[in-house]
């Protein structure tokens, strides 16, 4: 029983509710149907209404199943059973046996009434009945699921409000059906209304189907009943981009359309947008979202109403078959029923010469066209002609921009055998004499549209060196968008992610990160990332943790370079450092990590650099870690060493537990990629490594050992006597030296130095290297500076950053 909405309750409706719309593609099966639910959930409002298509090709499975019953055999109903394993199967998967029940009662109803068909036991004479249950089942399963998951939620059929006079295209009658759409939503506020498309109900009670793109067109239909201010179309891509990206390369997303470029486009035969869709919007009022059901972070294309547009080309695009249709003018009865022909060709001319006109349609219209030239008798007066495609620049007062006159003189070179601008201005078509192929539309494209090359950068890690990096990186955007479009677009630690294609907004990134931050897997987000709208893709690997390393070879594998502070995956056993290294290079990706040994320093550019130019390293020596540089030169007589380690910690020079620094096993890593970077095969056991861990504080969690600290110092204590009875002091050294055999032998561990040597008079945290080669033989080669520090280490980052910019623009 429907209740009389209060004038208020209509208000409130327009006001607050908008609509949004999926496709049969984002409701393909369980997983789709899933991530449709969690979009309604967190992206629509509490009484928004969703209009829905039926899931995946269920109405082609339908269509098949009417044929099939017009023929002699079983074929009809082997259909109909995997039909209904496939809706049923649905049904079970999302609601499970408890919910699922009065669903899949329903749906045993609908099967029967299909079987009573295909035994002719029940006559169906209209194709549309039998055609809707494909969106009743979408509407009512997806209804149910968000009741599941806690939603307040019900499902309406369309055809209870929607009325129509049954014509080709079916007329709205505008004033009942919002009557009845409002007497079933306004008085509910809160609940999610599901709505199904495609379907509406005739004058005499019949159903009806609103045709093609009918789900779209339901969607601003049911926009324009309830006077909402906004309508999202979700489908598979994001948004308009400036040319298909099916068929060219580094297109870009565009975040507005004025009304008359979209209709424009959707005229030209653009694949997301359908003429049909614009037909009912209040322009002045509403705008049309198109954003993407797969990657919901993606940018969206807004469709509006936007004052002080500037002249500018916009959109590319093409379509690789058209028919031209050659109309004698002589037959005058001819040219009079063209003129009342309801579809709009894509271009018409005149050539009075020859007293003929051409008009061009979409190849897609062909049949629609040729059954209606036969229903007039048309003839030998028209004369269809193949072999043609069209390209074509869509934009607001196109002839004023600049790609206008680049777009002309592109197709200087191409059989154009028409050239024509839109009565509107909005865009520039070009029929062509030949078939098109993938380099010309890149290059058109490429020449159109000058954009810089993007960079998508992906944040693993969240702490010190994290917040460092964000906030410097910040302060040099502009600069380094000089070069390339860089954007950072998610930001994650190791349970949550922050991800959006449009870039984070940086500048209060904590608070974003908090709000709008969700669980992630990485590598469930490793499937969705090479689909990111950018040329290149990085992860800034900012952790100190195995597993982000040991998915390095995937990370290669999809696509992105890596920037890595993390030593975990230079450090890997052979075996997987090997993989990572032959991964790399076989994708041809960038890996720079000059972070993991020194922090800012150049020490691996020096490395590389002595061996580009021909010299061979013998050994290299020294501090290798600002942490233990720190302890170590302000651990003298009367300094506790365990105070000393709580304050690194506290300050952020240590190891996230500082027993990664004490036991050397930081080192390692230090010395094992300072190996491998100049060629050695070097692994863990091929190192002597001197712990200062005691037993007692190995295998105790990383709480305990900092409340057990203090254990440290007596042991500590008795090393700094030690070396004082000779005038040294103690130092935690590293080394690795290759002998003129090729023998290597590598050490870790604290040694006696004298108080006056440059090892043992250090600014506190800083490192030095001391790197003998065969042209640095006699004196060595000294590279010193701080070691440890986030900002020092988020400038080393930064450093990386810069060369594969530069890497990339080079190579790009």
């Amino acid at each position: 029983m429907s209740v009389e909405p209060s004038l208020d309750q209509i208000r409130t409706v327009a006001d607050n509710v908008q609509v949004h719309k999926f496709g049969g593609s984002s409701l393909a099966d369980a997983f789709c149907y899933r991530r449709v639910a969690r979009i309604v959930t967190e992206y629509a409002g509490a009484s928004d209404v969703v209009v829905v298509s039926a899931a995946g090709d269920t109405t082609n499975r339908i269509l098949a199943i009417i044929k099939a019953q017009k023929e002699s055999g079983d074929t009809a109903d082997i259909l109909l059973d995997q039909l209904e394993r496939f809706q049923q199967g649905l049904i079970l998967e999302l609601l499970g046996s408890e919910f699922a029940a009065p669903i899949l009662e329903q749906s045993t109803v609908d099967f029967q009434r299909f079987r009573d068909f295909v035994a002719g036991k029940e006559i169906i004479e209209h194709e549309a009945e039998l055609l809707s249950y494909g969106e009743l089942w979408s509407a009512r399963l997806l209804a149910a699921l968000l009741r599941k998951q806690g939603t307040k939620a019900d499902h309406i059929d369309a055809r209870d409000f929607l009325k129509a006079e049954d014509a080709p295209e079916p007329v709205i009658q505008e004033l009942e059906s919002r009557h009845n759409l409002l007497n079933r939503v306004a008085p509910f506020p809160g609940t999610r209304f599901i709505v199904t498309g495609f379907i509406a109900r005739s004058l005499n009670g019949e159903s009806l189907t609103l045709g093609r793109n009918g789900s779209d067109y339901s969607a601003t239909l049911v926009g324009s009943l309830l006077n909402s201010k906004q309508v999202t179309i979700w489908k598979d891509v994001a948004g308009v981009y400036s040319a298909d990206p099916r068929k060219i390369e580094r297109v870009v997303s565009l975040s507005t359309l004025d009304w008359s470029e979209a209709e424009e486009l959707a005229r030209l035969g653009s694949p997301v947008l359908h003429p049909r869709t614009f037909q009912p919007v209040d322009r002045d009022r509403m705008v049309i979202s198109v954003r993407s059901s797969l990657k919901v972070e993606n940018q969206q294309t807004r469709i509006g109403n936007f004052e002080h547009t500037e002249p500018k080309g916009k959109v590319f695009t093409s379509l690789s078959e058209i028919v031209l249709f050659k109309v004698e003018l002589n037959d005058r009865e001819l040219v009079k029923q063209l003129e009342v022909l309801d579809l709009t060709p894509l271009v018409s001319w005149t050539e009075p010469e020859k007293h003929q006109q051409y008009l061009v349609f979409h190849q897609n219209h062909l049949n629609y066209i040729s059954h209606w030239l036969d229903r007039i008798n048309a003839g030998n007066a028209v004369t269809q002609i193949h072999g043609y495609s069209m390209v074509a620049l869509v934009g607001n007062r196109i002839q004023e921009t600049d790609q206008y006159n680049t777009f002309k003189l592109q197709l200087g070179e191409q059989k154009v055998r028409r050239f024509a601008v839109s009565e509107d201005g909005c865009s520039a078509v070009a029929i062509l004499e030949q078939k098109l192929d993938s380099r010309l539309l890149n290059r058109l494209h490429s020449q159109l549209f000058n954009y810089r090359r993007s960079l998508g950068v992906l944040v693993i890690g969240r702490g010190n060196i994290g917040t460092a990096w964000l906030d410097l990186f910040r302060q040099q955007r502009d600069r380094i968008n000089q070069v390339m479009d860089v954007r950072v677009i998610g930001i994650a630690n190791s349970k949550k992610l922050w991800l959006d294609y449009s870039g984070v907004e940086l500048n209060e990134w904590q608070a974003g990160f908090d709000r709008l931050s969700r669980p992630y897997v990485l590598t469930e987000l490793l499937r969705e990332l090479p689909n990111a709208p950018y040329d290149e893709l990085v992860m800034i690997d900012l952790t100190d943790a195995k597993p982000v390393a040991q998915l390095y070879p995937s990370l290669f594998a999809n696509g992105l370079h890596i920037i890595s502070a993390n030593k975990r995956a230079g450090s890997a056993e052979e075996a997987l450092y090997r993989e990572i290294r032959t991964i790399q290079h076989e994708y041809k990706r960038e890996w720079l990590y000059n972070t993991t040994v020194g922090a800012g320093l150049p020490l691996n550019y020096a490395i590389n650099d002595l061996r580009g130019s021909g010299d061979e390293i013998r050994s290299i020596s020294g501090i290798f870690s600002g942490t233990m540089s720190w302890l170590f030169e302000n651990f003298t007589d009367g300094v506790k060493f365990s105070d000393l380690v709580l304050e690194a910690k506290k300050r952020g020079y240590s190891e996230p537990d500082p027993r990664e620094d004490l036991s050397c096993q930081d080192l390692v890593r230090k010395l094992l990629i300072l190996a491998r970077e100049i060629g050695l095969k070097l692994d863990w056991e091929d190192i002597s490594v001197s712990s200062l861990v005691p037993e007692s504080l190995r295998d105790i969690s990383a709480s305990e050992f900092l409340q057990r600290a203090h254990e440290l110092d007596e042991p500590m204590d008795t090393m700094l006597k030690e070396a004082a009875k000779d005038g040294n002091v103690p130092r935690l050294l590293a080394s690795f030296s290759v002998s003129e055999e090729g023998r290597v032998s590598a050490k870790i561990g604290v040694e006696y130095i004298p108080a006056g040597d440059m090892l043992a008079n250090l600014i506190p945290g800083e490192n030095i290297f001391v790197i003998y080669t065969d042209w640095y033989s006699e004196m060595p080669l000294v590279i010193s500076g701080p070691g440890a520090g986030k900002h020092v280490t988020a400038g080393g980052v930064q450093s990386d950053l810069n060369q594969l910019l530069a890497k990339l623009t080079v190579t790009g």
